[in-house]
């Protein structure tokens, strides 16, 4: 093909990928200017085939660095190993190199009225939890997350408990970092939170040696599933079978201490020698669920987990209460929760 006309039609292209690309960096997405860029790319390959093919020694001996000295000959592979390093950097989303590509990203979501947030997550991979069938559950947390305890667990449409996907660490054996301080210095010790996570201990239904109904000594039925507490957003992954049954609930329990409000004060209830003594307690706990089918269950299903009560504020009881009147900033512990079975 003659050179002249291949350059020209080059540089043609290269203007007007140029323009197109600067276009698509500043201003929201349009099919129009997508489909522009895209063909005139497809088109800019093409003509640089027939370029290649017209000027094969010359680019091979640049590429080579035939009759120049040593170090010359290895302008090619190192520039070659800076594009190498540079595209698997903004593959892997290096913050640094992505910079450019988040400041355009700011700009197009301002002409759109938008403000993008982004925010990482926490994964806890429960390696030895047994099953066919894997759990990922993906919380964001909410602007009163101040490492709350979690437990999640599977029961069958009438709610009945049948096992746990995943428990707090420090709740499956009671044992808290912070447990005791001796002389000023804080050590780990047993501690028993029964107005922790009351709805699930209940359903659990197993009594430990001193007749309560929250772990004790890291209990086998769940030590496969015990994981360290989420400090942040994260991502939970589990398993379990779906088989059985047609059609089971997944539940999530949450609990923080010291989250008192204006109707769970300090004093609220005087008489109750755990609330108002050995308790590390505010707010209730609160009860999130969804149902899953194991009839619909293909590649991947999603649920977002709604919440629909609260637990005893003491522990007493395993009672589910839907009243969440008196409820408020524990509300804004968890954000949203999202189910993913397959």
């Amino acid at each position: 093909m003659n050179r002249r006309l291949l350059g020209n039609v080059l540089i043609v292209i290269l203007l007007v990928l140029l323009g197109s690309g600067i276009a698509m960096y500043i201003i929201p997405f349009s099919k129009g200017l997508a489909s522009l860029h895209t063909v005139f790319g497809f088109l800019f390959v093409l003509t640089m085939v027939f370029h290649i093919i017209n000027n094969k020694k010359p680019l091979f001996n640049y590429i080579t660095g035939n009759r120049k000295p040593r170090f010359q000959k290895l302008q090619a592979p190192f520039i070659f190993s800076i594009i190498v390093a540079l595209a698997f950097g903004l593959y892997f989303n290096i913050p640094l190199l992505n910079g450019v590509y988040n400041f355009g990203n700011q700009l197009r979501n301002k002409k759109l009225g938008k403000v993008e947030t982004p925010f990482e997550y926490e994964v806890i991979e429960l390696s030895n939890a047994n099953g066919h069938h894997n759990f990922e559950i993906e919380l964001k947390k909410g602007n009163a997350f101040q490492y709350p305890l979690f437990a999640i667990w599977l029961e069958d449409s009438l709610g009945n408990y049948i096992e746990t996907l995943y428990i707090s660490r420090v709740i499956a054996s009671s044992t808290f970092d912070y447990g005791k301080n001796v002389d000023g210095k804080w050590q780990s010790a047993v501690k028993r939170r029964p107005e922790a996570l009351p709805y699930w201990s209940h359903k659990r239904g197993i009594k430990a040696s001193d007749g309560l109904y929250v772990p004790l000594n890291n209990a086998t039925d769940i030590d496969a599933v015990s994981g360290a507490t989420p400090t942040g957003n994260f991502i939970i992954k589990s398993k379990s079978d779906l088989n059985d049954l047609k059609h089971y609930k997944v539940m999530l329990e949450v609990n923080q201490s010291y989250d008192w409000n204006n109707y769970y004060t300090k004093d609220k209830f005087p008489d109750d020698d755990i609330y108002s003594g050995s308790g590390q307690v505010g707010q209730p706990s609160l009860i999130y669920a969804t149902e899953v089918s194991s009839l619909n269950i293909k590649d991947n299903t999603y649920k977002i987990m709604q919440l629909i009560g609260h637990g005893h504020h003491s522990g007493k009881n395993g009672n589910l209460y839907k009243d969440l009147s008196h409820i408020s900033t524990a509300k804004q512990i968890i954000d949203r929760v999202i189910l993913k079975v397959h």
